[in-house]
């Protein structure tokens, strides 16, 4: 028995057709699965999904041009006459200044991304990213978008050529991914980053300092709701970008994407705004629900004056945090019976800080060893409180000896 029949024996045996019938049936689906592919996963009846859409038609539907094969360039101009939230852009008028931060000349660049994965990881890649300025009379926005893989490089060094020595990054969340993510990236493409050597201010730590126990989260849509005042409509998720933009790779199915370039777009206008509105917040803090306690503890750093005139302007206001805060400052500036009378306070309420407060100052700045005494009674019987205890009796006794007996 030839091979051939042998075959066409075994073929018969497990219920296949004949090796000819076999060929047609395969070359049928071959053909049909092509045509499948080829009309891009299209299928008959009612439900059809958007026609394929070219980068060039995209760059048009985003109001934008093709800066090289794959390059996607948007500009848009924001007047600062617009009103976005509850409070206008025209707050971007004065260049922001937080706390520590002297008059200079760097222009604020805010930036922001939008990537193939939040995990970060040499897969991961931006495949839009923006970078806005306050102008004199506008918001200068610019993204890029890649429509390719092979365009990454292109993106990134028509990025880079918008930076100069003399900018500040302002980014949000931008110094844990956001910046990272893009030095690995120009690493990646051979290129030599251009932020290595300039200035970076993260709104996200600012933020979480000053709201992060008013407000049930700290993201970027928070401080729109609760600080500009601002909620979006109709907004596609962050989360649903990556998909958005495979889906375009694809399929060539751009309503997605477009939404995400609208969202990228929100996104940098925010940042600039929170920017300021932050710096007002700082100046009128009761108006905006800040964190006293937290916001003096940051002008600490820089004005330990203005910090304390915070805390004695809201003295109504303040939490025990707070309040301690203040009797500390006042201590430092000499002001003691104002600081005795806030540890008085505290330590009515049981504040074991406050009452060893007031135990070195009766027995170190009044004298009054008898109310040290007093106080130290009230403390826990640390080694240290005992060893206090002790020193004061001694002090005590000796006082007892000295006095004349006349």
């Amino acid at each position: 028995m030839s091979l051939e029949s042998r075959l066409a024996r075994l073929q018969s045996q497990a219920g296949a057709g004949t090796p000819a019938a076999t060929g047609t049936a395969s070359l049928s689906s071959l053909r049909a699965r092509i045509a499948q592919l080829e009309a891009g996963g299209r299928t008959t009846g009612k439900h059809r999904p958007t026609p394929a859409l070219p980068a060039a038609a995209l760059a048009h539907r985003l109001g934008g041009e093709c800066l090289a094969e794959g390059v996607i360039r948007i500009r848009q101009c924001v007047p600062l006459t617009d009103k976005p939230g509850a409070l206008a852009l025209t707050a971007l008028h004065r260049q922001p200044r937080l706390p520590g931060e002297s008059g200079n000349s760097l222009r604020n660049v805010y930036i922001d991304t939008e990537t193939t994965g939040l995990s970060g990881g040499s897969g991961t890649l931006a495949f839009l990213l923006g970078v806005a300025t306050i102008e004199t009379d506008a918001i200068e926005l610019t993204q890029w978008l890649i429509t390719r893989f092979a365009a990454e490089a292109a993106a990134l060094t028509a990025f880079a050529e918008t930076l100069t020595a003399t900018d500040r990054l302002v980014s949000y969340n931008g110094k844990s991914y956001d910046l990272p993510l893009l030095m690995s990236r120009f690493r990646m493409q051979g290129l030599r980053a251009p932020f290595g050597d300039l200035a970076h201010l993260d709104l996200l730590h600012p933020v979480r300092r000053l709201f992060g126990k008013r407000w049930r989260d700290c993201r970027l849509l928070s401080v729109e709701e609760n600080l500009l005042g601002f909620r979006r409509v109709d907004d596609l998720p962050g989360s649903e970008a990556p998909a958005a933009w495979f889906d375009y790779l694809r399929r060539g199915q751009a309503e997605q994407l477009i939404r995400v370039v609208a969202h990228h777009r929100q996104d940098i206008i925010s940042l600039a705004v929170a920017h300021a509105v932050l710096a007002q917040a700082i100046e009128q803090p009761q108006a905006f629900d800040v964190d006293l306690h937290a916001l003096a503890r940051w002008l600490c750093d820089s004005d330990a004056v203005r910090a304390r005139e915070l805390l004695q302007t809201h003295a109504g206001a303040l939490c025990s945090d707070g309040q301690r805060l203040l009797a500390k400052l006042l201590r430092r500036a000499g002001q003691w019976s104002q600081a005795v009378a806030l540890w008085e306070t505290l330590a009515a309420a049981g504040c074991t800080d406050s009452i060893e407060r007031l135990a070195r100052y009766h027995e170190h700045i009044s004298k009054d060893l008898g109310a040290a005494k007093r106080c130290c009674e009230r403390l826990p019987a640390t080694p240290a409180i005992q060893h206090r205890r002790q020193r004061i009796d001694r002090k005590i006794m000796y006082r007892r000896y000295r006095r004349p007996s006349f």
